[in-house]
């Protein structure tokens, strides 16, 4: 009877006590080329999550062989060699190898050497985690910061700079490249750029992105029908998330103040700012009932600062908070009290 192959997520978890490890393994996998399937995705999201450590490791990984990328031979990525040709004779390596569904094959590319399918830079997936920022060099020399809970996969060749941001909030600032325009999906819609600073937000379960220019010129396109001809946006423009997406002013300061640990909203709902807030910070509100939704709020808070800005909240409004667990704290109306007044 042949003998059962163990899966990537048996593997690495298990079988690889080594968080870098096993962030180099998961990278490899993630951006192998090969198509990713929604079980191995799942695996993936529930190893980041287990443990900060986890994310940490995996965004160290990512930056490292972004520098590779850009043809840096940094000592991170001298360390990822060092690690892979370390392990690369051990029998849990090997398995691995056979779970990942192909032959031991060590590839050197620029300096790191890979087991298995080869990633590259041009085909990266760069991700981030609840309360994580981060800002990554891409191999044209542009730059994308993403917010939490933020997905961009890399799609980068000669003629072409593609990128899909598969979920979350993006922060672009590309290089000038007339021959290859940048071109960004997210959703149903298509930004193309050639050089520019621009922002791109798919919030959860939606298809109509939203988009924000800073500097430069975008032309945004949809495959939905409803959404009409390409709509071009001018620096201080937004194109809103509806299928009948409307180009309207926008404070871009505003609209981009996560970028700097800031949450500034304007005559927004509760509801809203306690999603935002469970995006960015680390700790997590609950609202005790869905009619303190229609709450409107305004003002600049650190984004990582949920546990203040809830506080804030017992302040202005007198309603009450409670932790109900470590990092989670629950919101309610004062005692006897069901609705707003």
């Amino acid at each position: 009877m042949p003998e059962e192959r163990p899966s990537l997520t048996q593997t690495a978890l298990n079988d690889n006590d080594d968080d870098s490890d096993a962030a180099d393994l998961w990278f490899a996998r993630m951006n192998s080329g090969d198509p990713v399937s929604p079980d191995l995705e799942a695996a993936f999201d529930a190893w980041i999550q287990a443990d900060p450590d986890h994310a940490r490791a995996y965004r160290d990984c990512q930056m490292a062989w972004m520098e590779l990328g850009l043809g840096s031979c940094a000592p991170p990525v001298l360390a990822m060699r060092a690690r892979a040709l370390r392990t690369a004779a051990g029998p849990s390596r090997r398995r691995l190898l056979f779970g990942l569904g192909g032959a031991a094959v060590a590839t050197g590319i620029g300096g790191a050497v890979w087991l298995g399918a080869a990633p590259s830079p041009a085909r990266a997936l760069i991700v981030t985690t609840s309360g994580q920022r981060l800002t990554a060099p891409l191999p044209d020399g542009s730059r994308v910061t993403l917010a939490p809970l933020s997905r961009v996969r890399l799609d980068f060749d000669d003629r072409r700079r593609g990128l899909r941001l598969e979920a979350g909030q993006a922060f672009f600032e590309v290089a000038h490249d007339a021959a290859r325009p940048f071109v960004v999906e997210a959703g149903d819609r298509r930004v193309t750029a050639t050089g520019t600073r621009f922002q791109v937000t798919l919030a959860g379960g939606r298809t109509d992105a939203e988009v924000v220019l800073e500097q430069g010129e975008v032309i945004v396109a949809s495959r939905d029908a409803a959404f009409g001809v390409p709509r071009r946006l001018a620096p201080g423009q937004r194109l809103s998330a509806a299928k009948r997406a409307r180009v309207e002013p926008v404070d871009v300061e505003t609209a981009t103040a996560w970028r700097v640990g800031r949450l500034v909203v304007r005559n927004r709902p509760l509801s809203e700012v306690v999603a935002d807030f469970n995006r960015y910070s680390g700790d997590r509100l609950i609202l005790g009932s869905p009619d303190l939704g229609p709450i409107r709020i305004s003002g600049s808070f650190r984004y990582d600062g949920a546990r203040e800005f809830a506080l804030a909240l017992e302040g202005s409004f007198g309603l009450r908070v409670k932790g109900v667990e470590p990092g989670v704290w629950r919101i309610d109306f004062p005692d006897g009290v069901t609705t707003v007044p």
